[in-house]
């Protein structure tokens, strides 16, 4: 089950969206919202400034007391938003979960690197709730969350723009032999569990390798019955499209309310390198994704 669930807050028109497409998750489960807002450190930028030796005293000290008005004003934007979507969506304001009794949730500030906080606190959480959708103000850059995915441990669902009504009425999963998809099938059986329709899609732009494609998805597909779940197996044709491209406006097809993946990529150095259906969805999609690494 997902009982505690890391709310990402920015201060930003993201937040609404985010704290919906959470909620909608913690009704499921008499869950724990843990809204978390990581303002930049006014130190740390002092430090990184004094070593590139590039600005004046002044500048620096502009510098700062912009970005501790940023800190102040996307801090209260975001307490008051949260102030309000729990009290019109009658949430229990409190520091721990209260069992079956309805949805909680929690406020917790932090000072640090946003990516860094996110990604170590995600990890004491069943489940991390942050923007997805087209680019926006307050969304963090897909190379970061890319880089929350894979050091968490943890899934996470980024919110679309547009909430849907339900995310679990069907639930779309981009099947792949990896185990990275695998390992996505299993993070989100809380969920898969509650759906009414399972659809499972699976693609390849190799003809040759179509074949064993589709068994491999028809055996996903046994699986989950074996769960006594309502699933079905697609074998999409992409037809000039990508991949990517084609599992979504498939997935959008069925009305998909949320798609679950795994999240690809490797290391190379320090640098984590996304694979091409991984990057489409970090650049934003207009459907609640659930990604696992």
């Amino acid at each position: 089950m997902f009982k505690t669930i890391l709310t990402h807050m920015t201060g930003t028109d993201c937040d609404q969206p985010t704290l919906t497409t959470a909620l909608q998750v913690a009704r499921l489960f008499s869950g724990h919202l843990e809204c978390l807002r990581v303002m930049a450190d006014p130190a740390a930028l002092v430090m990184q400034a004094a070593q590139m030796d590039l600005v004046t005293s002044m500048m620096l000290a502009d510098a700062l007391t912009v970005v501790e008005q940023q800190n102040r004003e996307g801090t209260q934007r975001a307490r008051v938003t949260l102030a309000e979507f729990c009290k019109r969506e009658d949430i229990v304001f409190t520091d721990k979960p209260l069992g079956s009794h309805g949805v909680t949730a929690h406020w917790r500030e932090k000072i640090g690197d946003e990516f860094d906080e996110l990604t170590s606190q995600a990890r004491f959480q069943d489940l991390v709730v942050m923007a997805g959708g087209a680019e926006r103000k307050g969304r963090l850059a897909p190379e970061g969350i890319g880089q929350i995915i894979v050091g968490s441990g943890r899934p996470v669902l980024l919110a679309a723009q547009k909430p849907r009504k339900s995310i679990t009425k069907t639930i779309a999963i981009a099947w792949k032999d990896t185990a990275e998809a695998a390992r996505a099938v299993t993070a989100a059986m809380p969920l898969l569990s509650k759906a009414e329709r399972i659809e499972v899609l699976s693609a390849n732009e190799e003809d040759k390798a179509a074949i064993a494609c589709l068994d491999c998805s028809n055996s996903v597909v046994q699986q989950l019955r074996w769960h006594g779940l309502n699933a079905y197996g697609h074998f999409v044709i992409p037809a000039g499209r990508t991949v990517s491209n084609a599992i979504l406006e498939t997935a959008h097809g069925f009305n998909a309310d949320l798609l679950v993946m795994g999240g690809y990529g490797h290391s190379r150095l320090r640098e984590f390198i996304f694979g091409g259906f991984t990057r489409r969805v970090l650049d934003g999609v207009d459907l609640p994704v659930l990604l696992f690494h």
